[in-house]
Order: C-alpha cells, then sequence, then structure tokens
C-alpha cells in the first residue's frame, strides 16, 4: 500500500460483475484493493485479459454496460464514491478525475467537433461563458501540442490515433484533476508519437501535482513512469511493490514471468510464462497462476492465497517467503 495517512485515492475491497443477456453473472474481480497518493503514479500492468481495466474503471464507476461494481469502497479526496448522491457523484469525479480512455478516436462523438466535445465538462459543473470555455479549452489543446484553433474544429476522424490521443489528454486535463486514470494510452501508437505522449502525461502529472493510475502492458513504461506497481491477473493484485523493489526483487512467480518476458542483452535472459491467461470466467480453483507455475504445490491448487507483506512486497503468493526469483537484472 502506498505511504501516507490520507491518500488521494483509497480503494478497498473491489468486486466486479460481469452481467450476461442470458442472465448469468460472473465476479471478474475479486477483493482488490490499492491505494495512490498526491502526485503519485502507480501503474496496473498484467496480460490482456487479466482485469486491469475493469479494475481503474470499477473503482470510479466508471465501467461499461454489461460490468457492475458490487462490493467494495472508494474514497477519493476524503468522499466516499458510493456513499454520495448522482449529482454529487457526477461533480466530484467529472472536476477530480481525468480519464484517457484506450480507444483515443472511437471515444469521441464521431458527429460533433472535438473543441465543443471537450468543454462539456466546464459547461455541466462550472458557471463560465461560452467564450471563456472555448478559451480553456483551446488553451489545454496548445498544452498538448496540437495547433488549436485547425484541432478545436475537427472531427475524431479527421485526426490520427496520436492527435486523438492529445485531444483526449488536453479535454481530460481541462478541469484541472487531482487524479488522471490513463486506460493503455499508449495503445496503437508508433514508437516516436507514444514516446511524446508519454512524455506530456508524466509532466502534467509533476507539474500539478496530479495521481496517476495508469493501466498498461508495457513494462518499459512503467520502469520510465511508475513509482508502485500493482502486477494484476485473474482478476486480482498478485504483487504490489515500489517500482525499483519489484524490478529488482520481485516475490510472485508470475512478476517475475513478466520480467522475465522483456528482451535484455544477457544470454538466456528471456524467460518466457508457459501456457496462456485464462479467461475471467475460467478461474481455477486456488491461486489463478497455479496451472502455469513452476512453484505451484497441491496447496496452491487447492486454497486461494490472500495479500502477505514479504519485504516490500505486498503479495499473494502461498510460498512468496521461500522463493528467491531472479527479477529483472537476471
Amino acid at each position: 500500500m502506498s505511504p501516507g495517512p490520507e491518500p488521494l485515492l483509497a480503494v478497498d475491497g473491489l468486486e466486479v460483475e460481469l452481467r450476461f443477456r442470458d442472465g448469468g453473472r460472473l465476479k471478474a474481480i475479486d477483493g482488490v484493493s490499492f491505494r495512490v497518493a498526491e502526485g503519485e503514479a502507480l501503474a496496473l500492468v498484467g496480460e490482456s485479459g487479466s482485469g486491469k481495466s475493469l479494475i481503474a474503471m470499477g473503482a470510479v464507476d466508471l465501467l461499461p454496460a454489461g460490468a457492475e461494481a458490487v462490493a467494495g469502497r472508494t474514497t477519493f479526496l476524503g468522499r466516499v464514491l458510493q456513499d454520495l448522491e448522482a449529482a454529487d457523484w457526477r461533480r466530484l469525479v467529472g472536476m477530480g478525475i481525468g480519464v484517457l480512455f484506450q480507444d483515443a478516436i472511437g471515444s469521441w462523438d464521431p458527429i460533433e467537433m472535438i473543441g465543443p466535445q471537450s468543454g462539456e465538462v466546464l459547461e455541466a459543473h462550472e458557471a463560465l461563458s461560452g467564450e471563456e470555455v472555448r478559451r480553456r479549452v483551446l488553451d489545454a489543446l496548445g498544452q498538448v501540442r496540437l495547433p488549436r484553433r485547425l484541432k478545436y474544429a475537427s472531427y475524431a476522424h479527421e485526426m490520427s490515433r496520436g492527435q486523438a490521443q492529445r485531444a483526449m489528454l488536453a479535454a481530460a486535463l481541462l478541469s484541472m484533476p487531482r487524479m488522471l486514470i490513463a486506460d493503455e494510452p499508449l495503445s496503437g501508437l508508433d514508437v516516436t508519437v507514444a514516446r511524446a505522449v508519454l512524455g506530456l502525461i508524466d509532466d502534467m502529472r509533476r507539474e500539478r501535482g496530479m495521481g496517476l493510475l495508469l493501466v498498461t502492458h508495457d513494462l518499459g513504461v512503467v520502469a520510465a513512469v511508475a513509482d508502485r506497481v500493482a502486477v494484476v491477473y485473474g482478476g486480482m493484485v498478485v504483487e504490489e511493490a515500489p517500482a525499483a523493489a519489484l524490478y529488482r526483487s520481485p516475490r510472485h512467480p508470475y512478476t517475475d514471468g513478466l520480467l522475465g518476458s522483456v528482451p535484455g542483452p544477457a544470454r538466456g535472459r528471456l524467460r518466457p510464462i508457459a501456457g496462456d491467461p485464462p479467461e475471467l470466467w475460467e478461474l481455477p480453483a486456488g491461486c489463478p497462476f497455479a496451472p502455469r507455475c513452476p512453484y505451484a504445490r497441491d496447496a496452491c491448487r487447492a486454497e486461494r492465497p490472500r495479500p502477505v507483506q514479504v519485504g516490500e512486497s505486498q503479495v499473494a503468493c502461498l510460498r512468496a517467503g521461500e522463493l528467491a526469483l531472479p527479477g529483472i537484472g537476471a
């Protein structure tokens, strides 16, 4: 957990269910807890389908249709989101939390220009004139290094993916939020554009003292930005630790497998994880990673592990205290 008695964002016991057309229900996220301090960057990492986005969006009740947070408590700026009336929730989340969604182009309304869409949050929650809203939108587009007047009057289909992501970043930061949730913000971008967008996010976080919840599968991005890392597998956080400690001395076999999948110059550096990640609706009994884990014992397949403190990590592994895992240096 993040240090400090009053975190900016505190999530406790989050559970998310998926609901299907036939009436079936599935618990996809099971009892996730984490903290983000003011100015801190926490990264949620893991393979595709692990539940990272469900955790990030479920924490602030921004889940898509068919998913619902059914348990848990989220405290933001000292207020419990689940206790708020709808209007209070919209103002607190709308003004206090900026969001970058995965689909930078598809997240925009295709029949409305970027500029007016960007200003909707200010129009809804601030007593500003139309001219003042327009000015602030133009300023924000300039801050993310877009041609301000051109992009204000653009539609999403007229922009490249990188431009659309920059415009979304401008819109997310218009209200001067205290927290930014970035869900795979670099998805589909080429290397140079991704690096520029990442630099903008990190610069603005540091300048404004924002908390950042970053969802990604890219461990290079995590190393460049994150203060802390929460590793997600099978709908649960299997390890959380300071970034440097986690890269140097992972405590969960899945974390070590992710680090072993990062290319490096040393001979034998790659240690890929065997098998494929499970679907959230096909999780095994016991530890969800047990079928792929080289260290699993019978107890791992029978008992679902709960987080314990081992070194600098909170880790959900029955064998965490006895394993010596090599980490990124191997």
